[in-house]
């Protein structure tokens, strides 16, 4: 019986189930799409009664232009936020801390040519535009509100902010972060986080603001406890997530590392991960039935 047969023993049906799904290398392809197999998984998902909601460092734009179908709010901007597609409402947000602007100044300063990419809850603002910033347009599928803007046009808190960049850029940056930060951290005085979330893409959030956080924030507004969820995610900033849900699921793509916490290793990111999913679930339930019927 695999892992996720056995997260339905203790369960009668689906909708006791909330699951919760990264997009990016797990509920998405390597197209940078949420495959139409996926899609009408997660219909029938939903239509057996279970609650689907999406975790991403996407924003909200990013996030509507994908499609993916979901009835309950849903964590962004890598545990940033919480927001409802439905009544398009920002539910709960933990902004990084003022001094982050210093932070974001001191890397431009240094890093000039650089894509630096800043969001609040609602808009991303470009500080210097260049072929990676459009890249980035293009896999989120939403434009920035500004590009090539200082810091002073941006009024409202800061969720997160990014630089995409090339695999040698990035690691040019996060050594001089590495260097300059080392006795904040050593000392965990260090306000921020940050990590690679993609081969050309650097992330930064706020040192409370991850994954887990926004997922046990979730649960309370879900009125859902911890192990009755189902987290599905591949890379290093869905560790905390995937260890605090009840049932951990990574597709056979994912990180080596993550896949070593793995409760059920599923198929390839390519290979529609849902359609997997929701086939292990109804065949945990159906010997559910049959033990029953005994």
């Amino acid at each position: 019986m695999s892992a996720l047969s056995d997260f339905m023993k203790k369960r009668n049906n689906i909708s006791e189930i909330l699951l919760v799904s990264d997009l990016d290398g797990t509920m998405m392809n390597r197209e940078n799409d949420v495959s139409a197999q996926n899609k009408e998984a997660l219909e029938e998902f939903m239509s057996l009664g279970g609650r689907f909601a999406v975790c991403s460092g996407r924003v909200i734009g990013s996030s509507e232009w994908m499609k993916v179908p979901v009835n309950t709010p849903s964590i962004l901007h890598n545990g940033g936020s919480i927001y409802d597609y439905n009544t398009r409402e920002i539910l709960w947000s933990l902004p990084m801390e003022s001094t982050v602007r210093d932070v974001i100044a001191d890397l431009f300063a240094h890093f000039p040519e650089m894509a630096w990419t800043v969001y609040t809850a609602r808009e991303h603002y470009v500080l210097h535009h260049n072929a990676w910033s459009d890249w980035l347009s293009s896999i989120e599928g939403c434009r920035p509100a500004k590009i090539n803007c200082s810091l002073s046009d941006i009024t409202d808190p800061i969720l997160k902010f990014v630089v995409p960049a090339s695999s040698e850029e990035i690691d040019e940056a996060r050594d001089y972060l590495d260097r300059k930060y080392q006795k904040e951290k050593e000392e965990g005085r260090l306000n921020f986080s940050y990590n690679v979330s993609l081969p050309t893409l650097f992330e930064f959030t706020g040192v409370r603001s991850d994954k887990s956080a926004a997922l046990r924030e979730l649960a309370k507004m879900c009125q859902v406890s911890m192990d009755d969820i189902i987290y599905m995610g591949d890379n290093m900033n869905d560790m905390t997530a995937l260890k605090a849900a009840g049932c951990a699921v990574v597709p056979e793509s994912g990180l080596e590392t993550v896949r070593k916490i793995a409760d059920y290793i599923t198929v390839d990111q390519d290979e529609h991960i849902m359609v997997d999913v929701l086939r292990e679930l109804k065949k945990g339930l159906n010997k559910n039935a049959a033990a029953k019927k005994k």
